[in-house]
């Protein structure tokens, strides 16, 4: 993972998982859509895309609310392979793709995927959690250090459709979408990399997050 000022390139992912309401106790996350976008460090262009539904073992049925929010049908998800293979196939493709430890940021819109989302998937496949999330570049903040956003006490953080109106892009795609969303990630980085450059910044989007570690994984609608 590239922890410089200017990363050669950038994974943007973002995921889709499990969810009901209202909540359970009992009730893991899993990931069920992942999609990520290798973005060139040098323009800001979007190079490569990564997208496959994955298949939830401990849950399998989605709920009507799951269903509804993502627009993930049950035969799309009964289709798929599960996590473990579907995360194989995305690190060879981040391989062949010529990313490497060294040479790529992770980006995310928040701390959800990596904390929340990454981390109860590996406990329910009872895998390691891996190392290439465990530092990344939450855009949410560089937008709002960018805009000059400061949050008041119990103000949410802003959305993609939020951060896309502000900066004139139209949302493109679902919501709620994984590989929708994290070409809307891109898109956003893309204009703030203009805005950057115009005021005479670097213009880069270093890692700003490091993976919590007294981080309780929360369920559904907690």
């Amino acid at each position: 993972m590239a922890h410089g000022h200017s990363p050669k390139y950038y994974c943007v992912v973002d995921f889709e998982a499990t969810c009901i309401k209202p909540r359970r106790a009992d009730f893991r996350t899993e990931i069920i859509e992942f999609g990520a976008v290798i973005v060139d460090g040098s323009n800001f262009q979007m190079l490569e895309e990564f997208h496959e539904y994955c298949r939830p073992v401990e849950n399998p049925e989605l709920s009507p609310f799951c269903k509804e929010l993502t627009k993930i049908q049950q035969d799309t998800v009964d289709a798929a392979s599960p996590f473990p293979v579907v995360f194989d196939r995305f690190q060879k493709w981040l391989s062949n793709s010529g990313l490497t430890d060294s040479n790529f940021a992770l980006v995310t819109d928040g701390i959800f995927d990596c904390n929340q989302i990454m981390r109860s998937q590996c406990e329910v496949s009872r895998m390691p959690f891996p190392s290439f999330a465990r530092r990344f570049s939450n855009i949410k903040l560089h937008y709002m250090q960018l805009m000059g956003i400061r949050l008041r006490r119990g103000q949410a953080t802003p959305r993609i459709p939020d951060m896309l109106s502000a900066l004139g892009i139209s949302q493109q795609g679902q919501l709620h979408s994984a590989i929708s969303d994290a070409r809307n990630i891109c898109r956003i980085m893309e204009a703030l990399s203009r805005k950057l450059r115009a005021s005479g910044r670097p213009v880069a989007f270093p890692n700003n997050e490091t993976l919590k570690a007294n981080w309780v994984v929360k369920h559904p609608s907690d």
